[in-house]
This record gives structure tokens, sequence and C-alpha cells, in this order.
């Protein structure tokens, strides 16, 4: 076969999976849409299980008259939703006319599976159980956030919140305290000055500042806030289960931003300048590494390529669970925060051990936010290229035909002369890596099969 069908082939042959693959990337997300639709009454069951008959009420939130097979009334069933670290938290919570919450279940989520097993472990949402609905439920000394998962659990507490100022304004006539509309912590500030630095010294190339804004991202966007980008942000848009804006500005600024600021300065400046955990890989290389070792560019480009199957299972799978947390099986909250599975921290040891020999081995080789943000950074690129060859074609077209078929010519003459470059053989340590990159894959398998396990 000459090599022009094959090249031709093996263009069309990537066009046809990757066509197959996004057909059943949307397929996926239809069918997990029609199943996950369940009856109000099977919803409402759930938060009082005697309930057999409703009446719907007006507000803002879905609020019904929960009733038992005689009619009689049980309590107030309210729907509503908040922000969590990953994107809306939807809550049922019901309150009985005396005005105390009877109960408060957790309907849909897309929290990372292992951070609301921990929130779950210190009694949440179990513990909202008759609570007095007109005092601040931060007034509770059993109700407090939990280490690791702040976010989680104050996006549970906001939703329930929400769902009973409804009921007791409108429903009991009750005085409940009010909410607050913005949520900005102090860490949010933060996470805007090192966006915004970062991004102008990006944009100015002052390398000089690079190292200190790496190690500042290692302190705030990893210990401080735990929040480096991960491919459960990404999906969690197409998904579109995405957080509001006023409960988590931050997230629009590190997610939405960056997307945004990636495509207009067709860079990925985030990898660069912001990553905490590629700071921390390329800090222990710099400082560690003693042996001159390059590995073999075919190991670096197949595991580039792996990054694509696995991101495109972890969409599969975030879709199919309706829950974009368990696509993250990156081990950045592992290293920072201290949880993660098993397969996420026989990761982060391998990634760490690797770092000494192999400048940036995740970055290069497995990080699915790095391909999605290269990818993106290259749209840019081929636009300025596309336009630059519309408009050499356009004044070609006024050359003499001579002079283009004298050019074209030469052109073939000297690219006939150029020699393919030789394959060179691996080594044995390239034959070391390449068993440790087989090893990594299969445990990033195992990372998202443990988290649809923990869910």
């Amino acid at each position: 076969m000459k090599m022009g069908n094959y090249t031709f082939l093996l263009k069309k042959g990537k066009a046809f999976i990757i066509i197959v693959a996004c057909s059943l990337l949307l397929l996926t997300s239809i069918y997990q849409q029609i199943a996950n639709k369940q009856s109000i009454l099977s919803i409402l069951q759930q938060g009082d299980p005697a309930a057999v008959n409703f009446n719907e009420v007006n507000g803002v939130y879905k609020t019904y008259e929960l009733m038992d097979a005689k009619g009689n009334f049980l309590s107030y069933g309210v729907i509503s939703s908040a922000s969590g670290y990953g994107g809306p938290i939807t809550m049922l919570t019901t309150v009985s006319r005396e005005g105390r919450i009877v109960n408060a279940v957790i309907l849909e989520n897309t929290e990372t599976p292992l951070y609301l097993k921990k929130v779950r472990g210190f009694g949440y949402p179990e513990n909202l159980k008759g609570k007095k609905i007109t005092q601040p439920l931060n007034n509770y000394e059993d109700i407090d956030a939990v280490s690791g998962a702040t976010r989680t659990t104050t996006g549970i507490k906001l939703a329930v919140e929400k769902g009973i100022y409804q009921v007791g304004q409108n429903q009991l006539g009750l005085t409940v305290p009010s909410q607050k509309h913005i949520h900005f912590q102090w860490q949010d500030g933060l996470v805007v000055l090192l966006f915004v630095v970062a991004m102008a010294a990006s944009v100015r190339n002052m390398r000089r500042l690079r190292i200190w804004l790496l190690v500042s991202s290692v302190v705030i966007l990893g210990f401080v806030t735990n929040s480096s980008l991960t491919i459960g942000n990404f999906i969690s848009i197409l998904a579109l289960k995405i957080p509001t804006f006023f409960e988590r500005p931050v997230w629009y600024l590190m997610v939405l931003g960056v997307l945004v600021v990636t495509l207009i300065l067709g860079n990925n400046f985030y990898c660069t300048w912001l990553c905490p955990f590629g700071a921390v890989q390329e800090g222990i290389y710099k400082a560690l590494n003693l042996i001159n070792y390059v590995p073999n560019p075919r190991l670096i480009s197949i595991a580039q390529k792996s990054r694509w199957l696995f991101l495109w299972l972890a969409a599969m799978l975030a879709l199919l669970f309706n829950n974009p947390g368990i696509a993250s099986y990156e081990p950045f909250s592992v290293f920072f925060d201290g949880d993660g599975s098993t397969s996420q921290w026989i990761i982060m040891g391998i990634i760490l051990l690797s770092s000494i020999f192999i400048l940036r081995f995740w970055c290069r080789c497995f990080c699915p936010v790095g391909a999605c943000l290269n990818t993106l950074a290259s749209c840019k690129q081929r636009g300025k290229k596309l336009f630059r060859n519309k408009f050499i074609s356009k004044e070609s077209s006024e050359i003499p035909t001579s002079l283009i078929s004298i050019s074209g010519c030469c052109q073939d003459c000297t690219s006939s002369k150029k020699e393919k470059p030789k394959v060179s053989p691996l080594s044995s340590s390239d034959k070391l890596v390449a068993g440790v990159i087989v090893v990594i894959c299969f445990l990033i398998v195992g990372a998202l099969f443990q988290s649809i396990w923990m869910s």
C-alpha cells in the first residue's frame, strides 16, 4: 500500500473513532436524562416514607404538602439546590408544622464521592434532623464544617436553608434567619490575586516571576483551597451541572476563566504558571535529579495519546452515573488534602518517585486537564494558520503560472531528499518507564471504578 493511501486511511480512521466516541457520549447523556426521571411521589417518600399523597403549593422552590393514606397532614417537603465543591447539591427537606426539620435527604450531587463519603461519616445530613428552622443552622454545636470538605458541607446546609426559609415564611408564617446572597471568602481573594498576576506574567513573559507563582500556587491552590483544576470541572460543564455564580464565584474564575484566557492567549498558561501539582513535580525534579535521562519520545507520545481514552472513559462514567465528580481520577486531592482512593494513593507515589528522573511526568503523559487546555490553545494557532493560508493562496493566484510550477517543483525536490528520522530502540531504562506507564494506566481505570463504588 502506498504511503499516501495509508495516511489517508489513517486520517479517516481517526475521524471515524472521534465521531463514534462523541456519539456515544451524546447517547449516554440522553439515556441518563431519561433513566434518571422519577415520579414526584417516589422522590418525596425518600423524605417521608409514610407519604402516599401530596399537594403542590406555590413557591420559588418546589414545595409539597405530604399526607398519609387517611389524608392526614405529615409535613412540608421542599426541594432546593445550592452549590457544593463541584456543582449543585439538590436536597429534599421535610418540615413539621412545629417548625422543625423532620428529615433532610441528598437527591443529587456533583461532589467527588470520597469527599461526600467523608461528609456522611461526620453525620451529614442526618444531623440536621430535629433542628428548629427559626435558628441559624450554624448555631448548633453538632453542625460544623468538615475539614477538607468545607464546600460540600456548606452546600448541603445552604440548600436546606433555602428550603426551610421558604416553608417558614410562606407556609408556617415564622421568622426565619435571612441568607447571604454572595458567598466570597478571604481564600477566594487570594485565588483571584494569584490568577490575575499569573495571567499578566504570562502575557508579558515575566519568567522571573514563574518560580514564585508556582510556589504560591502550591500553597494557595493546593493546601489552602484545594482548588486544582480537574477533569471533573470540565465535565460538569458538559453535563450542565455548574455551581451558581454568587455561591461559587471563584469556580467561574478558575474553570471558565482559565478556558477563556487559554483560548484568547493561544497558550496553556495554567499548566505553565499555576498548576500546583505540576509545580511539585518540577520542584522534585530540579531538587533531586542526579541522572541525565531523557525518555524515548515514542513512550511519551503513546502515553499522551492514551490521555484521550481515559478522558472519554471518565466522561462516559460521569454522564452514565449523573455525577461529574466521579471523573476526577487525578492524584491532586491525595497530595494536598490526604484523601483519595487506594489507586490514587499508589498513582501519587509512583508519580512523585518518577518525578526525580522525568520532568513533570504526570503532566506530560497522563493529565487530562493539560490535554484539554493544550487542544484549546491550539485552536487559536490553527485559526491563524488557516487565515494565513487563505491569504497566501489569494496572493499566489496573482503570481505567474510558470513561477508557481517552478516553486512547486523545487519544493518537491527538496522534500524528496529529506530522510526519515530513525526510530531509536528502547533502552533498559525506557522499558522500565514503559512498564510504569502501563501500571499507571491500569491504576487510572481502578481509580474511576473505585469512585463509582464509593458513590
